[in-house]
This record gives C-alpha cells, structure tokens and sequence, in this order.
C-alpha cells in the first residue's frame, strides 16, 4: 500500500493497520469510527448531556414508527436533510424571499464541516436564524451513521450528541429525527420510541443528491401530478450540502408546487402536530413552551442554561468550508434515499461520556509510531 508521507491531514487507523488518510477516511460518515480516534465521530460537543432528560410522550402523533405522509391534503412539507453547510444561508434567503418556510434535519458533525455548535464554523448562527425565521429543525444525527448498523450505544452516542449540540444553540432539542438512508431496523424504531423522537422518513425521494436536476424535477412534478390539492400532499426530500439543490432546483420545487395549488408546511404542521410539541425543554423533558407561539423575532430564544445572547447571521456572513475532498459522495454518503417514556439512562450516559476521544498528545504519538513502523516494515 503506498503511503504519502508528506499527507498530515490526519490518519485513521483499524485493527489490522492503517487503513487511509484523508478526508475519505477520517471525516464521518466514511470513516472507521469504531477503531479511529481521529474520526471526527468520535468527537463529543460541548454542552449539558441530555441522556438522563425524561422523555414524555408529547402529543398524538406516534414515536418510534416510520412517518411518510403528510395527513393535511394540499401540502408539501419541504425537507433538507445533512446540513448546515456552506449553501445553507443562501437557502434560508431564498425561503425568506419566497415567504416559504421548510425543515431542516440537521447533522451534528460530518464531511469535516466542524461541529455545528463550534462558533468559528458559523454554523450556531445558521441554525439559529434558522429557527428565529420560522424553520422548523430536526435531527439527523451526530454524524450521518446507517443507525441499523450500530449497537444500542453506539445509536444512543448518535442521538445524544447531536441533542447536546443543538441544545447548546437553541436551549432545547428537536422530537423528530430522521433516520440517515431512511434505514432504522426494529430495534432503532424502539430506541428512538424510546427517547421520544418521531421518525419522520418521506414520500417523495427527489434525488437531488446525483445532482442530475432533469431527473430531479421529473421525479417531483411525476409525484405532485398523480395526486390533487384537495386529496393529497406529500414530503419531499433535498439536501442542503448540493450548490444545484440551493441554487435552482429549490425556487423550481416552490414555483411548480404553487402552480399546481399546493401550498407549502412544515412536517409539524401538515401532521397536525401543535407546535409546542416539537421541542423538548432539556432539563424537564417537557414541551419547550416557548415554541408554542413560534418564534417572535428575528432573535432566537436563548439556551435555557446560558445568559448569552443569540446572534443571527446574515446572508453577507462568512462560513468556515470544508476542504474540496469532503464535498458531495466523499464527505457525506451519497444521499438519504435507500430505494431498497422511561429511559434507560446506563447504557446512554456510558455512550456518550465513555467516548472515543483521545487525548491529543496520545494521538499525536500513535500516529508518529505507526507513521515510523509502516515506513520501516509495510513495504517488507
């Protein structure tokens, strides 16, 4: 195998040896989070750890099951799953233009973007503009992981951390939650029951994330024509991580739906859901009872442990960018689409505080030693 040696980007290692360098392999979801401690997976964000929040069940919409359609004819909820990333303001310009609002299933760490709560990412701001401007938020994970894949821990680290991340920008974290590729085997269905998420999946798959934009926008006028306004609505699926998504492919969405006499709504909203059960308050458990109004500013409400005020970025801000081999298929899967209570607060807590961070200076050395024995022995 041949090896760089001037490559300082960072290394992730398996049991049998080094197995790539790079962004491919030390940025989630690729990497091998379970054996390499530079997996950005393995990263825990700052912030209160949620695991021991009680969680109640909110409401009457069902916890635990794959939620698919809307249940309000005339809608199209509009969905954008893997961000915040660096298109992500010009989206919520573009929605803000077109008095649209939509949600956004957001993932913690993954394409080496940074976490989102870091502020030198600009992601907080993002995120809190994107509530203050109407935006519902969801979560997609920590770091985009095929949930039917992990062990309980491993799915509860997934859930927990992206629930402290967004608890530390917002001051509570998101009941729904969608499932990377729309894969949760029965026992994912039961951990996120559980931990009191809604499962909301999709009915119309756009495939956006090929970036083929003919056959996304067939894919979306096909599904919007085989029903009618007075009987049906559906929800879609883009990704917010794609330039063509943002920059064209979303004002089509809008432009088509309401020619057809579609209006627009959040998932909440066309599942009939109250607004005040969308968030959970990380200390009771509860429904965040300031969400009950919606946001009533262009001003975020402030986290619930924190006096700090809440800054809202604008389209003129700057982000931090991920490096050219952590954009699209590399740096974030290749899309969602598959076309294929009590908690228990052991086994969450040791998931998220037994994480698989090293300390720097024990990593900076097991790379150098294995760096040193690859360049004597691998070539043996």
């Amino acid at each position: 195998m041949h090896h760089s040696d001037d490559d300082t980007k960072g290394v992730d290692f398996a049991f049998q040896g080094m197995c790539g360098t790079g962004g491919y392999y030390c940025d989630a979801p690729s990497c091998l989070f379970q054996y390499g401690p530079a997996c950005d997976a393995n990263q825990t964000p700052p912030g209160t750890n949620t695991s021991s929040v009680p969680r109640p069940l909110l409401g009457n919409i069902p916890y635990g099951v794959s939620i698919q359609h809307c249940s309000i004819p005339g809608k199209v909820a509009l969905t954008f799953d893997d961000g915040p990333y660096i298109w992500t303001g010009d989206l919520l310009d573009i929605l803000k233009a077109n008095n649209v609002t939509a949600t956004f299933f957001i993932v913690g760490n993954n394409g080496g973007k940074g976490q989102i709560n870091d502020p030198k990412t600009g992601y907080p701001a993002i995120i809190q503009r994107m509530y203050a401007e109407g935006h519902q938020i969801g979560s997609h994970t920590w770091s985009h992981q095929d949930l039917s894949t992990l062990t309980h821990q491993q799915r509860m680290d997934q859930i927990v951390k992206n629930e402290i991340a967004i608890t530390d920008i917002l001051g509570f974290f998101p009941t729904y939650l969608r499932p990377p590729y729309e894969s949760c085997d029965s026992d994912c269905m039961n951990d996120l029951g559980v931990m009191g998420y809604h499962v909301l999946n999709y009915d119309v798959d756009t495939l956006d994330w090929q970036e083929n934009y003919p056959n996304s926008q067939q894919i979306f006028l096909s599904a919007l024509q085989s029903g009618k306004p007075a009987t049906s609505s559906f929800i879609e699926l883009t990704h917010d991580i794609h330039n063509g998504t943002v920059h064209g492919f979303t004002q089509f969405m809008i432009n088509n739906l309401r020619q057809m006499g579609y209006t627009t709504a959040l998932v909440g909203e066309c599942l009939n859901d109250p607004r005040i059960n969308w968030y959970r308050n990380p200390t009771t458990g509860q429904a965040w009872s300031s969400a009950s109004s919606g946001p009533s500013s262009t001003t975020a409400k402030p986290s619930a442990t924190s006096s700090k005020p809440v800054k809202v970025i604008t389209s003129g801000s700057t982000l931090a960018s991920p490096t050219t081999d952590n954009e699209g298929v590399g740096g974030f899967g290749s899309g969602d689409s598959t076309n294929t209570t009590s908690v228990n607060t052991t086994s969450v807590t040791n998931a998220t505080t037994k994480s698989l961070d090293a300390p720097l200076y024990l990593m900076l050395y097991l790379q150098i030693f294995l760096r040193v024995w690859y360049f004597l022995f691998g070539n043996a």
